[in-house]
C-alpha cells in the first residue's frame, strides 16, 4: 500500500533527479552545438588536407631519396672497380662498407645473369627495432653483374600514420557533410542513455531505501495512534541502528514509562479509595464498640440471681463478646493505620548501609525460629532516595511474610535470601532488591491479586501488608513484582531508581 509519505518521497526523488537531468541535457545540447560549430568548419578541413599533403610529400621525398641512393650505389667507383675483377670477396667487402655507411640501408645485392647465377649480398645488423623494408632495383653494367638491388629501412609507423590520417580526414569530411542537428541528436541520445540509466538506477535505489525508512515511520505512526487510543502495551521494532531507530527506542521507552506511570497512578488511586473506605469502616465499627463493651460489663455486674447455670452462661457469653470486641478493635486499628499512612518524605540514603541496619534489627528479634535469613548486599554505594521509616516497613513486611510462609510449610531447610545489587547504567541505573524463599510459593491463580487490599492467603491477617508495601514502593518511584523461580518458592523483586 502506497501512502502519502511514500508518494511525497517518490515525487521528491523524481524532481531532485529529473530537473537537474533536464537542465544538464539542455546545457550539453547547447555545448554540443557550439562545439560542432567550432570544430566542423572549412578552415580546419583545409588544415587537415594540408597536413595530409605534407605527410604524403614527406613519404615521396623518402622514396626519391631511396632512388637517389640506389643510383649512387650503381655509380660507385669502388664497386665498379671491385666488380671488374673476379674476386667476389673484394666485392662483398665493398658492399659491406657501403651498407655500414648508410643507416637506412639494410641490404645490397649484385645479381648476374640468370644463366651465370652469380649473386653477392651484404646484410646489415638486424638487432634493432622492427621496421618496414622497401626494396628498390636498378639495371647496371658492373662486370659480370647486370642488376643491383637495395633494401631500405623505413619507419613502420610512418605508413600506418599516413593511413590513419587519411581515414581521419575522410571521417571529418563525412561529419562536415552530415547535418549538424543529426550529430547533436546522436550525441545527446548517447548522453541521455548513459546518464538517464544512471539516474534511473539511482532513483530506484533511493525509492527502495526510502520506502524501507517510510515503512518504519508508518509503523511508528500506527503505534502512536494505538497509544492515543489508550493501548500502552504497544511496542515498535527499532530495526537499524540509525536516527529513526533511536527515535523508535525513545518512543518505546516513553510508552513503557507511560504504562508504568498509568499503572502506578491507577493503583495509588485504588489504594486511596480503599483507604477512604477503611477510614469510614473503622469509624463506623469503632464507635459502637465502647457502648457494647460497657453494656456487656453491666450485664455481668448487675445480675444478682442465684441461678448457677444462668450465671455461668452469662459469664461465658460476656467473655466471648469482649474477646470479639478486642478482635474488632485490632481490626479497626489496622484499618485506621492503613487509612492514616503517612506521606512519603524521601532523603538521600546509601541503601547498602540502610539494609545492613535492617538486617541487624531483624536478626535481633529472634521470632523466625528455624528459618534462616541470608543477606547478600552488594558492598558498594547504592545511592537512592527513600523514606527510612516507611521503607524499613516494606523490608520488614516482606521478610516477615516469607518467614511466616516457611514456618508452616514443612520445608526441610527453610531459607529466606535477601539480595541487593545495582543494575543498568546511565538513565537506566537501578537498585534491585530480591526477597526469595524456598517455600511452597503462591498458586498461579492468586498471583494477580496478592497486591490488592484485604486479599490474604493466611488464616489470620487483614491482607493489607503487601498492598501497603506496594503503595510505599510506588511512592518512591520504584516498582515491585512477584516472580516464581524455576526451583520453586516465590520471589519479590523491588526496583528503585538510582539517585
Amino acid at each position: 500500500m502506497i501512502r502519502r509519505l511514500d508518494v511525497k518521497i517518490i515525487v521528491t526523488l523524481l524532481v531532485t533527479a529529473l530537473v537537474p537531468l533536464g537542465v544538464s541535457i539542455h546545457l550539453v545540447s547547447e555545448a554540443v552545438r557550439a562545439s560542432l560549430g567550432l570544430g566542423l568548419n572549412d578552415e580546419i578541413a583545409a588544415q587537415l588536407d594540408r597536413g595530409l599533403a605534407i605527410h604524403r610529400a614527406y613519404i615521396e621525398a623518402i622514396k626519391d631519396s631511396q632512388w637517389l641512393r640506389l643510383e649512387q650505389l650503381a655509380d660507385s667507383r669502388l664497386l665498379a672497380a671491385a666488380a671488374a675483377g673476379s674476386d667476389e670477396a673484394e666485392v662483398r667487402q665493398v658492399l659491406e662498407r657501403l651498407v655500414e655507411g648508410d643507416p637506412s640501408l639494410r641490404a645490397v645485392r649484385l645479381v648476374g645473369p640468370a644463366d651465370r647465377a652469380i649473386e653477392v649480398e651484404a646484410v646489415a645488423d638486424l638487432s634493432g627495432p622492427p621496421a618496414r623494408i622497401v626494396s628498390r632495383m636498378a639495371q647496371v653494367a658492373l662486370g659480370p653483374y647486370d642488376r643491383v638491388e637495395a633494401d631500405f629501412e623505413v619507419d613502420a609507423g610512418l605508413a600506418a600514420a599516413f593511413e590513419r590520417a587519411g581515414r581521419d580526414v575522410e571521417i571529418y569530411r563525412a561529419l562536415m557533410k552530415a547535418p549538424p542537428a543529426y550529430l547533436g541528436r546522436a550525441f545527446i541520445s548517447v548522453y541521455l542513455l548513459l546518464i538517464g540509466g544512471t539516474v534511473i538506477a539511482s532513483i530506484a535505489l533511493g525509492i527502495f531505501w526510502t520506502r524501507r525508512l517510510a515503512r518504519r515511520i508508518h509503523r511508528l505512526a500506527a503505534a502512536t495512534t494505538e497509544v492515543a487510543a489508550g493501548n500502552l502495551t504497544v511496542r515498535v521494532e527499532p530495526g537499524a541502528k540509525d536516527e529513526v531507530g533511536e527515535l523508535v527506542e525513545s518512543f518505546n521507552g516513553m510508552v513503557a514509562e507511560l504504562h508504568q506511570s498509568r499503572s502506578r497512578i491507577e493503583y495509588l488511586q485504588r489504594i486511596s479509595a480503599w483507604q477512604e473506605m477503611a477510614r469510614r469502616l473503622a469509624h463506623e465499627i469503632k464507635n459502637p464498640l465502647t457502648p457494647i463493651q460497657l453494656a456487656t460489663q453491666q450485664l455481668r455486674g448487675k445480675y444478682r440471681g442465684d441461678d448457677a447455670c444462668f450465671s455461668l452462661l452469662l459469664e461465658q457469653s460476656t467473655e466471648i463478646i469482649e474477646e470479639e470486641i478486642e478482635t474488632l478493635r485490632r481490626l479497626t486499628a489496622d484499618f485506621s493505620a492503613f487509612a492514616r499512612l503517612p506521606r512519603v518524605e524521601t532523603e538521600p540514603v546509601d541503601l547498602a548501609e540502610f539494609l545492613d541496619e535492617c538486617a541487624a534489627s531483624l536478626s535481633c528479634t529472634g521470632e523466625y525460629g528455624a528459618v534462616e535469613i541470608s543477606w547478600h548486599i552488594e558492598q558498594r554505594p547504592l545511592p537512592v532516595r527513600v523514606d527510612r521509616m516507611m521503607f524499613k516497613r516494606v523490608v520488614d513486611n516482606l521478610v516477615r511474610n516469607a518467614a511466616e510462609a516457611l514456618r508452616g510449610a514443612g520445608t526441610a531447610q527453610p531459607l529466606v535470601v535477601f539480595t541487593a545489587r545495582r543494575t543498568g547504567r546511565g538513565r537506566n541505573a537501578e537498585v534491585e532488591l530480591r526477597i526469595a524463599d524456598n517455600g511452597p510459593g503462591i498458586p498461579a491463580e492468586q498471583q494477580a491479586s496478592i497486591f490488592e487490599p484485604y486479599f490474604t492467603t493466611k488464616s489470620e491477617g487483614t491482607g493489607l501488608g503487601l498492598a501497603i508495601a506496594k503503595k510505599i514502593v510506588l511512592e518512591h518511584g520504584g516498582a515491585i513484582r512477584l516472580e516464581t523461580p524455576p526451583e520453586g518458592g516465590c520471589e519479590f523483586v523491588i526496583d528503585l531508581p538510582v539517585a
